[in-house]
């Protein structure tokens, strides 16, 4: 979150954070609606964010009158969000059963804010994020994609700078079949953006 976020962005993580709540922000307003609408629910939502960091998106959900509930594997992380934002989170790994149902659930949203691609056991993550969700939930997730325009011009390149610790590069065309397995229905998919700097023949 400090130096090595630092080298990517040039900033660390908490000198980053009025653009990081301002993404969660615009995040959620995509989120909010499609959770309502298949919850058939106005009002707060209850909000686990998995990989919660220091908590921007637990932040921008909580002025926005959701409940939420972060779990991050850094220790110092999850404490930051507990004492500095004063919200509920817990340190440790979502693949371990009693980590992921520290906060009980069910939830009406689940998110993974670039954080599945970390998961060694994709198929046990989907399966604690499907149980967590109540029915009519929302899991929404972002993550490398290996259709993007990096891997389209530069495969080599792009697996080459694909860090040591993504067990899983995701290929938006096969996400639906993928989540479907696990009682997903892919209702909204969005190209982000792609890095610029890898692309200077363009």
């Amino acid at each position: 979150f400090f130096e090595e976020y630092r080298r990517q962005y040039g900033r660390t993580y908490l000198e980053d954070w009025p653009t990081l709540v301002s993404l969660a922000r615009s995040r959620l307003a995509l989120a909010e609606p499609l959770a309502r609408k298949s919850l058939g629910k106005e009002g707060g939502l209850s909000v686990l964010d998995v990989g919660c960091a220091y908590g921007p998106f637990l932040a921008a959900a909580a002025e926005r009158g959701h409940e939420p509930y972060g779990i991050d594997a850094a220790p110092e992380a999850a404490a930051y969000v507990r004492k500095t934002l004063g919200l509920p989170a817990v340190s440790g790994d979502f693949l371990d059963p009693a980590v992921a149902a520290a906060f009980g659930g069910p939830f009406d949203l689940v998110s993974m804010w670039y954080v599945i691609e970390h998961f060694a056991d994709l198929d046990r993550a989907l399966r604690n994020a499907a149980g967590l969700l109540r029915a009519g939930g929302i899991l929404t997730l972002s993550t490398p994609s290996a259709e993007g325009a990096s891997a389209r011009f530069d495969r080599a390149g792009f697996f080459a700078r694909s860090p040591a610790d993504h067990f899983s590069v995701w290929e938006p065309s096969r996400a639906r079949g993928i989540l479907k397995a696990y009682g997903f229905r892919v209702e909204q998919l969005r190209i982000t953006g792609h890095h610029p700097e890898r692309l200077p023949f363009f």
